[in-house]
């Protein structure tokens, strides 16, 4: 060993010795600031063994509003947490209890319906946005009175500590039933929340002994929600949470194909339309529809059609024609027309899965019927006047064959925007004002794209 090593090692030696003692002067200092430290892990972790959280809806309505009162903070205070156990959630080791609590509507079947739409809505959450399954909650809905609390869908979940694993449903389903009685702060209110009237009834999970439906307490696990994945399961309960009215205001642009066109050979006609709707779904996959719509446009010569003549009676010659005949390149059509169509609502997110159901976006064909009010008069160009006689008015009803394909995104719980885009194929020969038998129907087409909002009836 050299000298200059031996030298480093006696004085690292010497500041050792001397700093022992401030060492373990400070030792329990140090002590103390590491358990400070860890101390708010080890409390949230406490906290988290036995968690509820609080969902609350408006009176009357089924939707589960994520910006309404404190349900944001909630969901993701919930979401947090189901991150973290997600996989022994989903091996059911740590089950989910959910219980549904409602009385604001006037009936009690009305009532039953809400409470189950609202826990099936608040696990549809659970579903997509943490990949949890149907088979992960215990559901239990209360429709009883008892004047303390409503509109409301409690989550809970307890976490296994030094309990078996087989103890733990048991355990939770216990501690759901006496949190009943605690204080929880729901939006700026406490309120209280009591089991005096109606009795704690557990799911198709024999955890204890207890009745499996009562008037006012009922379970629907792996049986009336919607979001199970047993292949054997009833889907009546979907049409619960789906089925209903919808109204819609819309308004667009027609644009119309015939012996003239919209989209003419010297400009193109922007025209406008206005329309009400009315949809009832029955079902995940189906609804009805019935629309009216009214629609104003011009028309004008095609290209190759510019040196067409035309009659004031609506008749085409192919050559100099008349004194009294035009160009079609001098002329255009007014047309209007109203359209009374039932159609066939075809949702296309069913057919993607459950979970699509509850997406913000949805896709509707909607294969429609339409009957048919046309009324045309041809003009001219230079001085806007009417150059037909009166003899080329359309038929007084006529058949349209075709439907609307719809995009539509839920901005708010009952609300929702609309893209839908018309097309259809016309029977009416004459509905532009030109009445030469030539061609026939094939080339009567109307388009007609629209922006439209939506109002879902609860």
């Amino acid at each position: 060993m050299t000298k200059r090593k031996r030298i480093s090692i006696c004085i690292l030696t010497k500041l050792l010795a001397a700093s022992s003692v401030r060492l373990f002067a400070a030792l329990p200092v140090m002590l103390l600031a590491v358990l400070l430290s860890f101390s708010p892990y080890i409390v949230m972790q406490g906290a988290e063994r036995d968690s509820l959280y609080t969902f609350r809806f408006v009176p009357e309505q089924g939707m589960f509003y994520v910006p309404y009162k404190e349900n944001s903070a909630e969901l993701e205070r919930l979401s947090a947490l189901i991150k973290q156990h997600q996989k022994d959630i989903l091996a059911g080791n740590i089950p989910v209890f959910v219980s549904g609590f409602c009385w604001s509507a006037s009936a009690a079947k009305e009532n039953r319906r809400l409470v189950r739409e609202r826990s099936n809505r608040v696990k549809a959450e659970m579903i997509v946005r943490n990949g949890l399954c149907e088979d992960c909650f215990h559901t239990t809905n209360f429709t009883g009175n008892n004047g303390k609390a409503d509109d409301v869908v409690f989550v809970r979940i307890v976490l296994p500590e030094d309990k078996a694993v087989d103890d733990l449903p048991v355990m939770g389903e216990r501690m759901l039933g006496s949190s009943l009685n605690d204080n929880v702060k729901c939006g700026d209110s406490k309120v209280e929340l009591y089991t005096s009237k109606v009795e704690l009834c557990t799911s198709k999970v024999d955890l204890y002994e207890a009745p499996a439906v009562t008037d006012n307490c009922y379970s629907d696990r792996n049986v009336e929600s919607p979001l199970s994945t047993s292949a054997n399961v009833s889907d009546s309960s979907v049409t619960f949470s789906f089925r209903g009215w919808t109204l819609g205001l819309n308004i667009g642009i027609p644009f119309f194909w015939g012996d003239m066109l919209s989209m003419s050979a010297d400009k193109t006609y922007i025209g406008i339309s206005a329309g009400l709707q009315a949809d009832y779904r029955f079902s995940d996959f189906f609804g009805a529809n019935l629309s009216a719509d009214y629609a104003q446009g011009k028309a004008g010569a095609r290209d190759y059609a510019q040196h067409y003549q035309l009659s004031p009676s609506g008749m085409t010659a192919y050559s100099d024609g008349t004194d009294c005949s035009r160009p079609y390149k001098e002329l255009y059509s007014k047309i209007s027309v109203v359209n009374i169509g039932l159609g066939l609502d075809i949702y296309f997110n069913r057919f993607l899965g459950v979970r699509a159901l509850y997406s913000r976006f949805q896709a509707v064909l909607t294969p429609t019927v339409y009957g048919q009010f046309f009324k045309a008069d041809i003009y001219n160009k230079a001085t806007d006047t009417r150059f037909s006689n009166g003899t080329t008015r359309p038929n007084t009803v006529s058949l349209g064959l075709g439907g609307a394909l719809s995009f539509r995104y839920r901005i708010a719980s009952d609300w929702s925007l609309q893209l839908k885009n018309n097309l259809l194929w016309m029977t009416d020969n004459k509905f532009d004002g030109i009445t030469t038998p030539y061609g026939h129907t094939r080339h009567n087409v109307l388009w007609m794209p629209q922006f439209g909002i939506l109002w879902t009836l609860k």
